[in-house]
């Protein structure tokens, strides 16, 4: 993509990531796109545009105030003016020939011609395993790739499109499309299924036990803690291949944003043939199981999370003492 005057002006710097993880936030370059040529054919999200070499679809752009990771820790921008934007790319070879997918020739185009383009030099290992992203890659004839980028964008700037730079330029347009926070929807409660990240998750009991007795074992709470016992259900409603279960995912979160979690994967006092398994489910596969937790008597509890990657809010329950 040509610059205005055939100059170039100094990066501006993306905004900061929280220090939990590092977003392969792509650097921010700053170029006036006036004179840009264009793609042969124009597009909007989810309409296919093309040259003579590449076919362009961006399936989705989507923001998030808040990405949590697959150990079920929640990430945020640094700063509470801006949040995540995430593209969803598809890129077709339509040559005879290799094409390579450079990163730096993808870009979110702003209203006033500033751009954000991927490098893809920053690492991903905390993003959890729904961002699938878009790597640097020769694409065969013929072949096809999906995949995502990220991007640190303050709220309420002013996007025109995602630019993909093949000479001529495809350009998919998000007709001005304004950058904000996405609504905080309320968590569903206790008896009622949270969805996201490819799972449901339902608390579907949740009773403060004195004792846990089974044959000859009984787990009670340390002095100053009680138990709090959740019967749980999982289900698998499009995670591939399959989707491991893990009784230590589940936690209480308190008004505090303290996390208490399960202190073992058996309580000895709660029978075998009772506990939450550990158990591995295929898409539209479902388990139960109960899940003792220990917390001090004075928390106050707030929600009961499940600790899945997900692009935006954690998975999880309201609850109430």
């Amino acid at each position: 993509m040509g610059m205005s005057r055939g100059k170039s002006r100094r990066a501006r710097r993306t905004p900061p990531v929280g220090s939990a993880f590092v977003l392969m936030l792509a650097t921010l370059s700053v170029a006036l796109l006036a004179g840009c040529g264009g793609s042969d054919e124009s597009a909007t999200v989810g309409q296919k545009a093309t040259n003579d070499k590449v076919a362009v679809t961006v399936n989705s752009v989507k923001t998030y105030s808040q990405i949590t990771t697959e150990d079920g820790d929640v990430l945020t921008m640094k700063s509470p003016d801006d949040v995540y934007v995430v593209a969803d790319l598809t890129i077709r070879n339509l040559q005879d020939v290799a094409h390579q997918i450079d990163l730096e020739n993808v870009r979110l185009v702003t209203s006033d011609g500033d751009y954000w383009s991927g490098d893809g030099g920053q690492s991903v290992v905390d993003f959890p395993d729904e961002f699938k992203a878009l790597t640097a890659r020769t694409l065969g004839p013929g072949k096809q790739t999906r995949g995502m980028v990220g991007h640190g964008v303050p709220i309420g700037t002013e996007l025109k499109s995602v630019t993909y730079v093949a000479d001529p330029d495809i350009e998919i347009s998000l007709d001005g499309m304004t950058v904000a926070a996405p609504p905080v929807k309320k968590s569903p409660k206790v008896g009622q299924t949270a969805k996201a990240g490819g799972l449901a998750f339902t608390v579907d009991s949740m009773t403060y036990p004195s004792a846990l007795t089974s044959g000859a074992w009984t787990t009670t709470a340390k002095s100053g803690d009680k138990l709090v016992l959740f019967n749980v259900t999982v289900k698998n409603l499009d995670r591939t291949p399959s989707y491991k279960v893990d009784p230590l995912s589940v936690a209480i979160v308190d008004t505090k944003r303290t996390r208490w979690g399960s202190f073992n994967r058996s309580a000895r006092g709660l029978a075998e043939s009772e506990q939450l398994p550990i158990k591995s489910l295929r898409p539209g596969a479902k388990v139960s199981g109960k899940v003792v937790i220990s917390v001090p008597k004075n928390a106050k509890l707030k929600t009961v999370r499940f600790e899945s990657g997900v692009l935006g809010p954690p998975l999880e329950c309201r609850v109430t003492n």
